[in-house]
């Protein structure tokens, strides 16, 4: 959906937790089609060449809400 801006309305709140395969993670901010999350309980464990990174660009299909 779009406003008059021509600017997409956003998904996600800054702030807002998301799960991104099976990763707590935290909205730091939005796109138009990606989302900058940041790893809430990162380095995990035996898992650091999965996830190098605190932070990653996701695309928004790929993370869900957790409810």
């Amino acid at each position: 959906m779009q406003n008059n801006n021509n600017k997409e309305e956003a998904w996600f709140e800054k702030g807002e937790l998301l799960q991104y395969q099976d990763k707590e993670c935290r909205v730091i901010a939005e796109y138009d089609r990606t989302v900058c999350v940041e790893y809430t309980n990162y380095p995990f464990a035996g898992e650091e060449e999965e996830f190098p990174y605190p932070r990653v660009i996701l695309l928004k299909n790929e993370v869900k809400r957790i409810s």
